[in-house]
């Protein structure tokens, strides 16, 4: 019987994978058994482990050699496709690019009619026009002058009443407006407030 080892001491010993070893027992290139439920490489007491020329029969030298050519064509195939996923992603780009050109060609020719549309559908909205009734017409209100009169004001005292009924309109008094910037006043209001007032103006 010869000499048991496990599988990783034989891949230390060997140099080699643990993938590699029960590799090479499945193909029959290493002789192996269980022991207890574990399984042992049983080697030939005259074979050295370390000894790459003892392990390495010419059958172990030629599957070596497929291992290696089928990684180098591994390699080569992941580069050709490496190589033509670039070139793919080259081409989306520039078809992505040329889309996008074309999606802001056709945004602002759109941009371009909608606004054409909107300025020939525009209605220019006439001028509100405000209308104001005379104060003479409503026979309520009196021009400032006339009321100056009515309430037997003299030539200075017109002049004060007036700069003050202006100020007092300005002010929000309701017995006073402006048409066509002209004072009107009230014709039935009290004005005894406002003729005392007119006394303290310069």
């Amino acid at each position: 019987m010869g000499k048991l080892i496990k599988p990783s001491e034989y891949a230390r010993e060997s140099g080699i994978s643990r993938q590699a070893v029960y590799a090479k027992i499945k193909k029959g290139l290493l002789k192996a058994k269980k022991v207890d439920g574990q399984i042992f490489i049983e080697l030939d007491k005259s074979v050295n482990i370390q000894s790459r020329d003892g392990l390495d029969s010419v059958p172990n030298k030629q599957a070596h050699k497929d291992i290696i050519a089928a990684k180098d064509e591994t390699i080569k195939v992941l580069k050709e496709t490496i190589d033509d996923l670039k070139e793919t992603n080259r081409l989306i780009v520039g078809t992505l690019k040329s889309e996008v050109d074309l999606l802001k060609e056709a945004f602002g020719e759109m941009q371009q009619l909608y606004r054409t549309q909107i300025e020939h559908l525009q209605i220019k909205v006439p001028t509100q026009i405000e209308y104001k009734k005379s104060p003479i017409e409503e026979n309520s209100f009196i021009d400032i002058k006339e009321l100056s009169k009515v309430l037997g004001l003299g030539k200075d005292e017109r002049k004060k009443f007036k700069k003050a009924a202006i100020a007092m309109q300005k002010n929000g008094d309701f017995r006073f407006v402006e048409v066509e910037k002209e004072i009107f006043a009230l014709k039935d209001a009290d004005y005894s407030d406002f003729l005392e007032a007119i006394g303290s103006l310069k």
